[in-house]
């Protein structure tokens, strides 16, 4: 994942970058086993680790253009698998649909307590059944 450069040759993550990053940590989640035991480790070392690539190469006995090379190919395999078999997509629009369910949820909660403290209708059997719809989700 490139780096964004400053003007005085220093590097830093702009947002772009982290989204960048954290959607391959969630492809990491989803495909690691699929990839080598050599890719996860390399993956983990830098993604999870916050190692850079002399630190892998150092660490693996090899150069930084071999990591450099082996997480480039790692991430496009991830990318791939994300693309043919979409379960990364999956769990993120069942999150996102989980998300709105709650939202929508509070909001008729809301208007059950709005209205049950106006006094003029009896809300207990509609209130209890919303905590139990909740409590389910």
């Amino acid at each position: 994942m490139p780096l964004q450069r400053l003007h005085n040759g220093r590097r830093r993550i702009g947002p772009r970058a982290l989204d960048g990053r954290t959607a391959v940590v969630r492809l990491i989640d989803t495909y690691a086993r699929l990839l080598t035991a050599r890719q996860r480790e390399m993956l983990r070392m830098h993604y999870d680790d916050d190692l850079s690539l002399g630190e892998i190469a150092a660490r693996c006995g090899v150069t930084r253009q071999a990591v450099f090379d082996s997480l480039r190919r790692s991430v496009r395999e991830l990318r791939l698998l994300e693309k043919r078999i979409g379960i990364a997509s999956e769990r993120e629009r069942q999150a996102r649909a989980h998300e709105t369910t709650l939202a929508r949820l509070a909001a008729v909660e809301g208007e059950v307590a709005r209205l049950a403290a106006t006094g003029r209708t009896k809300m207990a059997g509609l209130r209890d059944a919303l905590q139990a719809l909740r409590e389910s989700l």
